[in-house]
This record gives C-alpha cells, sequence and structure tokens, in this order.
C-alpha cells in the first residue's frame, strides 16, 4: 500500500510541473563575440568580459548588450524575448496548472537573438 501512495505522489507532482520548465528552462544561452580585440562585453550593464562570452539569461527579460573599446565607437544589441506558442496550447490542452509557473518564470519565451557578432568601427 505504502507503494501505491509513493507512486500515486511521484505521479501527481510530475503532472503539475510545467513542461516548459521542464524541457525549456528558465535561462536560455546567449554568445556575444567581438570582431575588435579588446572590446569589452557589458549585458544589463554588467561587465562579462572581453571579445568573447557566453552566458545564461533569463528568459523573462528583454536584455542589453553594449560592446565598447577606447577609440572605437560603442555598439548597443538589443536582445528581445518573445512567445513560443506552442509551450502555451501544450498547457492549455494537458496542463492548466503550468499556467501557474509557466507564466512567470519566462518558460514560454525565447529569445530572438542568440549569437551575437559585433564589428566595431575603430576610425575615429
Amino acid at each position: 500500500m505504502k507503494i501505491l501512495k509513493l507512486g500515486l505522489i511521484v505521479i501527481i507532482a510530475i503532472s503539475l510541473n510545467s513542461c516548459a520548465i521542464m524541457f525549456n528552462g528558465v535561462k536560455q544561452n546567449v554568445s556575444v563575440t567581438s570582431m575588435t580585440s579588446g572590446s569589452k562585453i557589458y549585458i544589463d550593464g554588467n561587465l562579462e568580459g572581453t571579445d568573447a562570452v557566453s552566458v545564461k539569461l533569463r528568459r523573462k527579460d528583454n536584455h542589453t548588450v553594449i560592446v565598447k573599446k577606447d577609440g572605437c565607437e560603442t555598439k548597443t544589441v538589443q536582445i528581445d524575448t518573445n512567445v513560443q506558442a506552442g509551450w502555451i496550447v501544450f498547457d492549455a490542452l494537458f496542463n492548466w496548472f503550468a499556467f501557474l509557473t509557466d507564466a512567470p518564470t519566462g518558460a514560454w519565451k525565447g529569445f530572438d537573438k542568440t549569437k551575437i557578432t559585433v564589428d566595431l568601427d575603430c576610425n575615429k
């Protein structure tokens, strides 16, 4: 009887989880590469590194990438989120409880850019 109760608890716990969170996650990997050696890469105002970085960003928010180097022009790239409708349809059809977790965490979303390459103009 204990095994049956434990199995029932596991099934209920799994069914209350969101598929988008389990398979899509709340963060997405984004890589930024500067073709200009020695340039600094900032994401949302934080210095992430020089020349090339790869970071995991929260899907629920838009992000701003700034690449700059002394003596060169500064370039700004906006990373916007977009809703992946397939997750919403899946949750609506199979797991209504997922609406409580997927929407606020951003698991339904993805970025419009995940690989960014910038070449700064240093001919000032």
